[in-house]
């Protein structure tokens, strides 16, 4: 195995203009959003999205190959094909270590990656799996490129919202199992933006109390604007880093959009030759989307 198999989870809304939110297998009087999805999955292949990132690189996105319509179960699955240029580099023989190609800026340097959309029936929340490819972030092209093909069918009044989608499942394995590393106090004051971080080692005598505290606030309902921690001050935001098991993740008591919905899931999937099943991928994300639905 090659790397750590790492699936990202995004929560989808479809909103009309006033920012309601629509029962998404009827939606638009009559229309199937996963029907939509699906034609937006084959315009997609046929039409490969090209533009320019906000670093300058040119990139390109389609799929690798027309997907899996399951309507019974109400998935979409297969792989996504993203490229970008600016890459410089050699492909080498295996066995020779001779170089076979020169990989220059103007080369679409391009990876394949897992995908798996859910559309549950009368609800107004879907779900989104991707499986993380460094430097091939498509969150934002996906929903901008579905929102262009909508307008050009003629519906002007829907938009696709993503989001990350925390699965509270495996938080809660942070939070029972995980060992506090930092946290950052955080306040907005006239001079701008001031922040303290506090890192934690092995010989932090205060460590389980601070976790538990942090934690408390994570769960707290309270709306308060400002945040009172030990009961010396109060902040903007408070920020925190738990370790479980080599794998980190940073927590937000306020803006809880911010965290990562990363799941590292190498030690549940099945592998042929290095690489995950597919079947494998599929079965997982339905597993851990059960679980944070």
């Amino acid at each position: 195995m090659i790397g750590n198999t790492i699936l990202e989870f995004y929560r989808f809304t479809l909103e009309n203009k006033v920012k309601e939110q629509q029962v998404l297998n009827f939606y638009n009087e009559e229309e199937d959003l996963l029907d939509t999805l699906n034609d937006f999955c084959k315009y997609i292949f046929d039409n490969v999205k090209k533009y320019t990132d906000n670093q300058g690189k040119f990139r390109t996105f389609t799929l690798a190959s027309l997907p899996k319509l399951e309507k019974e179960n109400r998935i979409i699955y297969g792989f996504l094909d993203s490229a970008y240029t600016g890459e410089y580099g050699k492909i080498k023989d295996v066995k020779t270590n001779g170089v076979k190609y020169d990989l220059n800026k103007n080369d679409l340097f391009s990876k394949d990656f897992f995908f798996l959309v859910y559309v549950p029936k009368g609800s107004k929340y879907g779900f989104l799996v991707m499986q993380r490819k460094e430097n091939h972030g498509v969150k934002t092209i996906i929903q901008s490129a579905f929102n262009l093909f909508m307008r050009s069918k003629g519906v002007t009044n829907y938009f696709l919202e993503l989001r990350q989608a925390p699965l509270r499942y495996f938080m809660n394995n942070f939070f029972n199992s995980g060992i506090l590393k930092e946290y950052k106090l955080i306040k907005n004051t006239d001079n701008g933006r001031e922040e303290k971080i506090f890192k934690l080692n092995n010989k932090c005598v205060q460590k389980s109390d601070l976790k538990k505290n942090l934690v408390n606030l994570f769960n707290s309902k309270n709306q308060e604007e400002k945040i009172q921690f030990l009961s010396e001050d109060f902040y903007d935001e408070i920020s925190f880093v738990l370790n479980l098991k080599g794998s980190t993740k940073t927590f937000y008591i306020k803006n809880k959009d911010k965290i990562r919905s990363n799941v590292d899931v190498s030690h549940l999937i099945e592998f042929e030759e290095g690489e995950p099943t597919l079947s494998s991928l599929v079965k997982i994300s339905l597993e851990i989307i059960n679980i944070a639905a």
